[in-house]
């Protein structure tokens, strides 16, 4: 399993530069995550129905209902990152993002002694200061080379060839890596909570929230985007690569869940 999370925590920057066309990503990103979440939510609803004794009533219901509801901020907060991490590609490398994205670690531990009021070790503060420094000297040197790639010349062949990373992609991996922490954490909290809960019907909860908001706005992006009612269509963009992403990100979903 550990295998499988590393190659497709490591393959997903490159499938996503591989549907890039002219430094454009071709598929609805909001499209892609709600795939994503609607297949994790029927395995997740699958598991529950079979392994778990359903007594639901209208008590019941409403009890899910009221717990759900925490539920509905870590999902919005992976709606945002989920969808920021496909466009972030745009703006760097696939290695330039999966070094910088590893500074959600650092956020990560940040919020959860600020929030969660665990201490680190000595040990630990100083792996977590060289994580930072090592990610900083690296972005500052792979900025400085990357001003010769020009966004409308960007294709996947440069991708592969070159290392760079463009101005709007230092905010937006810090605001990735953020919210990644945050969301981590707010887990964290929850599962203290509700530690007696299944986690097939938590799972439910947080990916019902994540089906609903990814696909809202995949039909809001359908509509502006499209010029005519012909032209809707959900799949528009889609390759072999983003089907390979959808596949494993599904898998990878359910084995860390």
């Amino acid at each position: 399993m550990i295998i499988f999370q590393i190659i497709a925590y490591g393959s997903y920057s490159v499938l996503v530069h591989l549907c890039e066309k002219n430094g454009v990503i071709t598929f609805s990103s909001a499209t892609m995550n709600f795939i994503i979440e609607f297949m994790k939510l029927l395995f997740s609803l699958n598991a529950f129905i079979c392994l778990e004794q359903i007594h639901l009533n209208k008590i019941q219901f409403l009890s899910w209902f009221k717990q759900s509801i925490f539920y509905s901020i870590p999902a919005i907060l992976y709606f945002i990152n989920n969808n920021l991490a496909v466009h972030i590609q745009i703006y760097m490398d696939p290695t330039s993002y999966q070094i910088l994205s590893n500074f959600k670690i650092l956020t990560t531990a940040i919020l959860y002694r600020l929030i969660m009021k665990k201490r680190l070790i000595k040990q630990q503060w100083f792996a977590l200061i060289l994580l930072f420094f090592g990610g900083l000297t690296y972005s500052l040197g792979t900025y400085k080379n990357s001003s010769f790639i020009s966004k409308p010349m960007t294709n996947s062949t440069i991708i592969m060839q070159e290392m760079y990373i463009r101005p709007l992609g230092i905010p937006m991996i810090v605001i990735y890596c953020t919210l990644s922490g945050l969301a981590g954490v707010y887990i964290e909290w929850i599962l203290k909570r509700y530690y007696n809960e299944s986690l097939h019907l938590q799972n439910i909860f947080l990916y019902t929230y994540g089906t609903f908001l990814n696909l809202i706005s995949a039909i809001s992006m359908m509509i502006t985007t499209s010029k005519t009612i012909n032209n809707l269509n959900l799949f528009h963009g889609f390759t072999f690569y983003t089907w390979l992403i959808v596949i494993t990100q599904v898998l990878n979903g359910l084995i860390m869940s």
